[in-house]
């Protein structure tokens, strides 16, 4: 039988009464009089739609009059149209269906299928990459096949730039998500124009990931993005987050440091110039979360309450002037973009 959730919501659409009363139930039953297509009472709709008993039996002509009254000729019309068509215009229906489609090409390595996929994307807007690209952080979280196919993909645009980048995840819920990430370094193409950016944020969250994980790993990853890299010359045209993350993860390397204490004053001023700079210089709410966000973690971990409360005051007094200026600053963004989907 036909959920009952489906003909209430082709009698809403009809009458804007969504039934949930007996009230309703006079009303919509009202409607059905007005219309001269049958008869159907107040108690007859209220033992259909709100009685809880599985003896109650509607008669035939109760179906056909609702059908009639939702504009199909009968009740076998009604029900050949919604077991087709309402499910593929069901959004629970398809969001179930596509998550099956991708979990299924994961679970049998089938990854040129799912490449294929995302080919057919590559032209659309930013959500629909978003959504797709969740879907297939869900179907890898029920695997231990994400370094297998970062390895053989990570070359690919749709898994550097939404899986592995837009929708990076701090809290590395996917088994083996930091041998994924090395993955992604292994496959960068060292003669594009974004090499510098992408090994930038890699070797950033890996260094974070073993940081707060307190693996000695954290000092390996440390030395390649403070002693075995010169980022000076192509750091102001990186994009703000692994730029930020670069900058402010460095507290944390020299936390590693026997003389942190001197090391960090110097470049606590260093630090303070250039935030001050990055945050007049931008006018997004999303770039300011990122600056805040990133910088949040860092002086809390450390519990460096001066810094923190510097970053705390400009921000603030950025939000402050352009508030009356730009709608965006009311919103609340989170910086990294699976957060905002599937909050730890």
């Amino acid at each position: 039988m036909i959920s009952k959730n489906i003909l209430l919501e082709a009698i809403y659409n009809k009458t804007g009464v969504y039934i949930t009363t007996k009230n309703d139930c006079r009303a919509v039953s009202q409607f059905i009089a007005a219309e001269k297509i049958g008869f159907l009472s107040e108690s007859t709709l209220y033992r259909f739609f709100l009685y809880n008993s599985n003896s109650n039996k509607p008669y035939k002509n109760t179906f056909n009059v609702l059908a009639r009254f939702c504009g199909y000729p009968d009740w076998n019309a009604f029900l050949k149209y919604y077991d087709s068509n309402y499910l593929f215009n069901e959004p629970k229906f398809l969001n179930k269906s596509i998550e099956i489609v991708v979990e299924n090409f994961v679970i049998n390595e089938n990854f040129s299928a799912l490449i294929g996929v995302f080919d057919t994307l590559e032209n659309e807007n930013y959500k629909t990459k978003e959504f797709f690209g969740v879907k297939t952080f869900l179907s890898f979280n029920k695997s231990k096949l994400f370094p297998k196919f970062i390895k053989e993909y990570g070359y690919h645009s749709f898994v550097r730039n939404i899986l592995i980048e837009a929708l990076y995840d701090p809290q590395h819920r996917i088994d083996g998500y930091a041998e994924g990430i090395k993955n992604y370094i292994l496959t960068s193409d060292i003669n594009s124009e974004n090499y510098i950016q992408d090994l930038m944020f890699a070797q950033s969250v890996l260094f974070r990931h073993y940081y707060l994980t307190g693996s000695k790993k954290a000092e390996e990853y440390g030395k390649k993005l403070y002693q075995e890299t010169e980022w000076d010359l192509s750091l102001k045209n990186l994009h703000i987050f692994p730029k930020t993350r670069f900058m402010t993860y460095k507290f944390w390397y020299l936390n590693q440091k026997k003389d942190f204490k001197t090391q960090h004053k110097a470049y606590s001023k260093n630090y303070i110039d250039w935030i001050t700079e990055e945050i007049q210089n931008t006018n997004s709410i999303i770039e300011l979360n990122i600056i805040y966000q990133t910088s949040l973690e860092v002086f809390q971990n450390l519990n460096i309450k001066t810094l923190k409360n510097k970053v705390n005051i400009l921000i603030k007094n950025k939000i402050k002037n352009q508030q009356n200026e730009n709608i965006e600053f009311n919103k609340l963004h989170n910086a990294n973009g699976i957060l905002n989907i599937l909050p730890v």
